[in-house]
């Protein structure tokens, strides 16, 4: 039986393609209309997987996947890492003469210098997804999108310009989602959220653990800790997984500087643009 993988579509979006790269095509892709959907389809057993974004090398962290893994049970269970290319799209017979942009928010935020020298007048149009632009743009001589190659050949819109992404390389990292967790392959990562008591020097306190344990951490990023105005809680991803004595040894003097300590998953590391390895059941 096949596995069953829950993803933000839809069919041609970036996170259908890093759920292909990721499981294969033997898998079955089920899309979800939003990243909290994708959450909600793994919870409630629509599939055993789920993959949503998590962060961008131009644009950061995907707020709104950040904040759902805060209010889900589900732990990140795998990676993978999708190289980029935005393209305009658009059917208009000059494309640098169109009046309006359509795209997901990302889609722009990763184009912003772009379509500043060569659309300035151009309004810009968020949509749910960058292939959701591309078909609405199909008709409209008036308009492009922001989308892949992939979603222009979808919709039958026309490609005008590709690699208009402010740099290169643009690449998206995302995450599995599952209930179950991997076990230590050697070359590991482990994803924590956590929050620290408001006052001087907590924030040091807690990170120089890691320093004191000899463990690298890989990315940090702050949100806002959701009904507490200006209190906040910390994305950290650590080398290592949650199993080997080091790591877990350092989690627990965390959890006894933090407020609040979740181990988000351990799974194997992504290198470049390729997936770690799929998760068993």
């Amino acid at each position: 039986m096949p596995q069953r993988v829950v993803y933000l579509g839809p069919v041609g979006a970036f996170t259908h393609e890093a759920a292909r790269e990721y499981f294969g095509d033997h898998a079955e892709l089920i899309a979800a209309a939003s990243i909290p959907a994708v959450f909600e389809g793994v919870a409630r057993g629509d599939g055993e997987w789920g993959v949503v974004p998590i962060e961008n090398s131009i644009e950061g962290g995907v707020t709104f996947t950040q904040d759902t893994l805060l209010e889900t049970p589900l732990g990140l269970c795998g990676e993978v890492m999708v190289d980029i290319e935005q393209c305009l799209l658009t059917n208009a017979p000059d494309p640098l003469r169109i009046e309006r942009v359509y795209s997901h928010p990302q889609g722009l935020a990763q184009c912003r210098k772009w379509l500043a020298e060569h659309l300035p007048g151009a309004a810009q149009m968020p949509t749910g997804s960058t292939v959701q632009a591309a078909h609405l743009v199909r008709d409209d001589l008036a308009a492009g999108a922001i989308a892949s190659r992939a979603a222009g050949a979808l919709a039958g819109v026309r490609l005008t310009h590709a690699g208009i992404q402010d740099r290169r390389p643009n690449v998206t990292r995302f995450v599995v989602l599952g209930k179950s967790q991997p076990e230590p392959t050697g070359n590991d990562k482990t994803s924590v959220v956590f929050s620290t008591p408001h006052e001087r020097g907590a924030l040091v306190r807690a990170l120089q653990i890691f320093d004191e344990a000899g463990i690298n951490l890989c990315r940090i990023e702050s949100r806002p800790r959701g009904g507490e105005t200006w209190q906040y809680v910390f994305f950290v991803d650590l080398e290592g997984h949650r199993n080997e004595e080091r790591v877990r040894a350092a989690l627990s003097a965390l959890s006894q500087r933090g407020d609040m300590v979740r181990v988000l998953g351990s799974y194997a590391r992504a290198t470049s643009s390729r997936s770690s390895p799929p998760p068993q059941l």
